[in-house]
């Protein structure tokens, strides 16, 4: 399939619009969005971060329904641009300010300095939404539609940020791989903290958080080779991912009532259609020249007409 900048604008359009969607939850008109949601992003952070989250929390407290309410109709409304091809790249824009916004504020720079891993979120889904906007961005020229080259670079480099995070302390040891498979289960569907449940009581060897800090790293590296071998990095990428979203992010809490957004895992997966994207040979109008037979069939008529030579 050819995946295009405009495909992209697609899927970042009904990503705003199920956000939208999320962000009109009952729950989120209440003063327990700002206890519960936002002030949490805000524990040990630095003060640049934890500052900005205090003064969103109180505001937010002040006035929960207006503010949520506006809220909900930016992101719905950056949805409905980017449906609209003269819209794009004012939506695109805005995609990007308000996706830093959220993502400093709202997920705490996505769990970066917190200890957070790929499988738990990191680096947060409204940094990712940043990403896709600008690798959405539309081209001037319009005979090259490819998502923009930087999609390859940013896929490894969420890839080696995963392993470094994975690889701190507190990520590195079988023991945060359960704990983690335990903290799941508080918000995640019944049937998959169940599972979560179930794994979390398996003994899994001591090598284990070793073998995910190479599976990040094989997916950087081979990512850079063309070929079978990026293709194998991408379904190795979205595999990890897809797995870290189901189990670690019980599919981003959706069914929680308490849910902002689908957290990373698909956005992973997006991140992934745009390398495929922007790494396809550029397609070259091959058409033939406009055809001279109609000229040559007109200078042979005259060659064969007789030439009548006056006295």
């Amino acid at each position: 399939m050819r995946i295009t900048r405009r495909h992209l604008q697609v899927a970042l359009a009904a990503l705003w619009l199920l956000d939208g969607a999320l962000q009109c939850q009952p729950f989120m008109f209440s003063r327990a969005f700002a206890r519960t949601v936002l002030l949490p992003a805000g524990h040990g952070q630095p003060a640049i971060v934890s500052e900005p989250v205090r003064i969103a929390v109180e505001l937010v407290s002040a006035h929960p329904a207006l503010l949520n309410g506006g809220f909900a109709a930016i992101q719905i409304l950056l949805g409905l641009a980017l449906l609209t091809r003269r819209l794009a790249r004012v939506a695109l824009a805005g995609s990007i300010v308000w996706a830093l916004s959220v993502w400093t504020v709202g997920e705490g720079l996505g769990g970066l300095a917190t200890g957070g891993t790929l499988f738990t979120g990191a680096p947060g889904a409204a940094l990712l939404y940043a990403v896709i906007a600008i690798l959405a961005w539309p081209r001037r020229d319009q005979l090259d539609d490819r998502p923009s080259w930087l999609a390859l670079p940013m896929w490894c480099a969420l890839w080696l940020t995963g392993a470094g995070l994975q690889w701190t302390a507190g990520n590195n040891s079988v023991s945060s791989i359960t704990t983690m498979l335990r903290a799941a289960q508080s918000s995640s569907p019944n049937v998959i903290a169940g599972i979560d449940r179930y794994l979390a009581h398996f003994r899994l060897p001591g090598w284990s958080a070793a073998l995910f800090i190479a599976a990040y790293v094989l997916v950087a590296i081979w990512a850079l080779v063309p070929g079978w071998t990026r293709q194998l990095s991408v379904v190795l990428g979205v595999t990890l991912a897809l797995t870290g979203w189901f189990l670690f992010q019980g599919l981003g809490d959706l069914t929680s009532g308490q849910s902002t957004d689908p957290n990373s895992g698909p956005l992973v997966a997006l991140l992934a259609l745009a390398v495929i994207g922007a790494t396809r040979p550029r397609e070259v109008d091959l058409r033939p020249w406009p055809s001279l037979e109609p000229f040559e069939s007109v200078v042979e008529e005259r060659e064969r007409q007789p030439v009548l030579i006056g006295r």
